[in-house]
């Protein structure tokens, strides 16, 4: 692991727990200190390389828990942990951009979440100064050829979102659409034209209008409970 790595936030009380199979979108049954569990999942991506049988997982228990007590967040992968829990991520990128550790986002606060643009939610509306920017988040955690990919299921919400944010940036505003790739040794990120070729066209028609395309390399470190940024900006390859 990089020296250069950045803590970004701490788990606490994780635990490894063994995976036994995925219900539905947002459950999964999974053995943990010898006891079978439920545990929520934040992520509605179907995660295959992931979330299937006798995977180690890691899971934290839910502060104020309704129905379920855990939440699977991450999986154990190439001697790390691959963060598949989107809101963790998304957490973890708000610090990263708190403590100004991304250079290309320098200066940027976050002024909303959930921002309404063009009849669809974009992540964040940044502002610089008196500049505002939108930022879209991708989770990246499925593996193609030593790459970090998106999607890994066809996303019509996805489509919409690329779409309003086309025509933000040729109404002169300003986008960035941000790819997280969360899990371990990845060379970069490149988009999967065989899942939903026509949201990874949409990716590369953003980049020729102006949109501004990066990735970001994060990952859950084990031994430490932390989620880390190994890397502000991963190659593109588009």
């Amino acid at each position: 692991m990089s020296c250069l790595s950045r803590r970004l936030i701490t788990v606490p009380a994780a635990t490894e727990c063994r995976i036994l199979e995925r219900l539905n979108k947002f459950v999964v049954r999974i053995e943990i200190s010898g006891s079978k569990e439920l545990a929520f999942l934040q992520n509605t991506g179907r995660l295959r390389e992931y979330v299937k049988r006798d995977k180690i997982g890691f899971c934290a228990p839910i502060e104020k828990p309704k129905k379920l007590r855990y939440r699977l967040f991450a999986v154990k992968d190439h001697g790390g942990g691959a963060l598949i829990d989107t809101l963790l991520q998304a957490r973890a990128f708000e610090r990263a951009i708190e403590r100004n550790f991304i250079p290309w986002l320098s200066g940027y606060e976050i002024l909303r979440r959930e921002a309404r643009v063009g009849g669809t939610r974009i992540d964040y509306l940044l502002r610089r100064r008196h500049e505002e920017a939108v930022l879209e988040v991708k989770s990246a955690v499925s593996r193609l050829d030593g790459y970090a990919s998106y999607p890994d299921c066809p996303s019509v919400r996805a489509r919409k979102q690329l779409k309003a944010i086309l025509e933000w940036v040729k109404m002169g505003g300003k986008a960035f659409l941000v790819f997280v790739a969360s899990i371990p040794n990845v060379r970069g990120f490149r988009p999967n034209h065989e899942i939903d070729p026509g949201l990874c066209d949409l990716i590369r028609e953003c980049w020729r209008a102006g949109v501004e395309v990066r990735g970001v390399a994060m990952i859950y470190d084990p031994k430490s409970s932390t989620i880390l940024l190994l890397d502000p900006s991963i190659p593109i390859k588009l």
